[in-house]
């Protein structure tokens, strides 16, 4: 069992914000290394022999990070094109990277941003709504200057200081979901400081903590859907997207913008066929549901005749089809006897509540998961005041 602080805490972000290198990127639906780093010492109790782990949802890297501090060669699936490069940056950049040149260069770029002569931006293909005239021109014209950079090693570390702060110097907030910012809520921002304070703290981290990577992490796929690997991990911790609406990817539009992965608002439904259904906005008249698992039938027929939204019995449908194929294909690409760990949350949709981590555990049990355990880390409630859980379910796989 994990001490209260971590069970409370660290399901979310919030004890990563000082934490070196996971600071990096803040991600409101991470968990904290904290948990991770728990959790790996009751596996590795379990198998002393664990020599790779698997996040097919790796989100900022967390569980790929921890693995990289513990000398664990770590595999990842992520269908954000953003949320890549900041794993890829965090961990395989700063095992590679040469930590005397890219600081060097770091510093140079504290001295220009304070020298900077910004630019006037009229627009940014819709995205100017976001920002206020200053932040805009400010915010662009770091990206102008980060793009003319030609060492990839420290263009990825701009890249990654200058997304980091996007959120905070728009107009929008995160809570939950991204959206606009209360008249209390919203702070200009001098996007230049902003920008500066953050590559000092990555420039501290690098110069104090690079060696706490040890060894590099590897794509399996974009879609945790598409992972071919046979016989080949030890154990996966991972948190799958929740079933509660969430629309990852639109939460991520300004990064995804920022980084070029994106040029309007009109691209971001390329994404969401990426990833499983697990957002509202995910699901169109085009989704099929034909599938619907006998397990989760009783719960659509309780959501058809109270849904606010015809989307809704659709998304719980998809939500459970596309997990089954995830489970599926982790019962071959994990070991006989490895171990598999699911950080996950219940749902309530129109006073239905949907149990994701029963029917979950019976979808795992059909292709070998035994689940060993099973822990609450926090309660929480639904808007119609429903209580709900986060909990961590631990299986063992026999073949």
């Amino acid at each position: 069992m994990m001490n209260s602080l971590i069970r409370e805490k660290g399901g979310t972000f919030s004890l990563n914000k000082n934490e070196p290198i996971h600071r990096w990127y803040s991600y409101v639906e991470g968990y904290s290394s904290c948990l991770i780093i728990e959790e790996l010492k009751m596996l590795l109790a379990l198998n002393p022999d664990i020599e790779t782990i698997y996040d097919p949802f790796c989100g900022t890297g967390t569980t790929s990070l921890v693995a990289a501090t513990h000398g664990i060669k770590s595999f990842y699936s992520e269908s954000n094109p953003f949320m890549q490069t900041v794993i890829e940056t965090k961990i395989n950049g700063v095992l590679k990277l040469d930590e005397d040149t890219v600081v060097r260069k770091l510093i140079e770029y504290l001295s220009l941003v304070k020298t900077i002569k910004v630019a006037n931006y009229e627009s940014w293909n819709g995205f100017e709504k976001f920002f206020g005239v200053k932040q805009l021109n400010e915010l662009l014209t770091i990206k102008d200057l980060i793009s003319k950079e030609n060492d990839e090693s420290v263009k990825d570390i701009l890249s990654l200081a200058l997304s980091a702060i996007v959120v905070k110097v728009s107009k929008m907030i995160r809570r939950g979901d991204l959206r606009y910012a209360t008249e209390k809520e919203y702070r200009e921002e001098n996007v230049l400081e902003c920008f500066a304070d953050k590559l000092n703290e990555i420039i501290f981290d690098i110069q104090h903590h690079k060696t706490i990577i040890k060894c590099g992490t590897t794509k399996v796929s974009e879609d945790a859907r598409d992972n071919d690997y046979v016989d080949t991990f030890d154990c996966v911790v991972t948190s799958p997207p929740y079933l509660n609406g969430t629309n990852y990817i639109r939460n991520t539009k300004l990064e995804l913008k920022l980084n070029g992965f994106i040029s309007s608002e009109n691209d971001l439904p390329n994404f969401h066929s990426k990833g499983i259904v697990a957002g509202i906005n995910s699901v169109s008249k085009r989704t099929h549901t034909d599938t619907i698992l006998p397990v989760v039938e009783p719960y659509i027929e309780l959501l058809r005749p109270v849904s606010y939204d015809e989307r809704i019995p659709k998304m719980v449908a998809g939500y459970f089809r596309d997990m089954d194929m995830v489970i599926q294909k982790l019962s071959i690409s994990i070991k006989s006897g490895g171990l598999f760990t699911m950080d996950i949350g219940d749902s309530q949709f129109a006073g239905v509540h949907i149990p994701t981590h029963q029917i979950l555990s019976s979808m795992c049990a059909q292709y070998g998961f035994s689940l060993y355990d099973e822990e609450i880390l926090r309660e929480r409630r639904s808007k119609n005041g429903m209580v709900l859980s986060q909990r961590l379910l631990r299986y063992r796989l026999e073949k």
